[in-house]
């Protein structure tokens, strides 16, 4: 028999708003980007957003540093012991985000998406569009990088379709809605499952702020200073 003060369901909150806004802020943009370069063909605008997507990542990747429990890198990369561990353990047990298995899908996404967005610094058309830092490299190394940058596109779009069909997989097969709990932040915790990871920390306002500044900052540098960004990195 239940006890009368626990639920035979509940939901705990897994997501935090500023992983759910830069998760669907990052849809929305890939999205776009595709849009812009392969359907509309304004280049123009498909630099625009992606010097936004940049500043996205930067304060993904500093949010999986210092961010919420369920960010941060070190929660959620797993050894191969732990993959192992984790197809072999019952259903019934739960580890609030990312497994070990979805954990590999968030890097490989996002090494991608950085090699696309980089690339796209130095990618030119030869006509009318290049990126920002193109001036700063030779046209041997900005061939190069366009070409990466048109092979890697690919590439992305294959570990997407990976991610959708993971997604479906979880939704269908193991009741899981995986898009529900991006939405809302929260997750169904069944009768008879059990919680590895009860206690979350969940980062505060200030914390939010400051890592939000940084990509904002990430942003201006490269879509307004680009020159600045050039003598950083060595570029002559």
């Amino acid at each position: 028999m239940n006890d009368p003060k626990t639920p035979a369901t509940y939901t705990v909150k897994v997501w935090d708003l500023p992983t759910r806004l830069f998760h669907w802020l990052l849809v929305i943009g890939i999205f776009a980007m595709w849009l812009t370069a392969d359907v509309l063909d304004r280049l123009g605008l498909h630099m625009v957003i992606g010097y936004t997507l940049i500043g996205l990542i930067v304060f993904r990747v500093l949010w999986g540093i210092w961010g919420s429990d369920t960010a941060r890198f070190r929660h959620f990369i797993k050894g191969p012991g732990s993959i192992t561990s984790y197809l072999r353990k019952p259903d019934t047990t739960v580890a609030l985000g990312h497994n070990p298995l979805g954990a590999l899908s968030v890097l490989a996404l996002l090494l991608v998406i950085i090699i696309q967005l980089g690339t796209g610094l130095f990618a030119s058309d030869q006509i009318y569009n290049q990126g920002p830092l193109s001036d700063y490299a030779s046209d041997k190394m900005v061939d190069l990088l366009t070409g990466i940058h048109e092979i890697n596109f690919y590439v992305l779009l294959g570990l997407i379709g990976l991610h959708l069909a993971a997604i479906a997989f979880y939704q269908f097969k193991k009741h899981e809605p995986l898009v529900l709990a991006m939405i809302t932040g929260k997750r169904v915790i069944k009768e008879g499952e059990v919680v590895q990871n009860a206690h979350l920390h969940f980062a505060g306002i200030i914390v939010f702020v400051i890592t939000a500044a940084i990509g904002i900052g990430a942003w201006y540098l490269i879509s307004h200073q680009s020159k600045l960004l050039a003598g950083w990195l060595g570029l002559h």
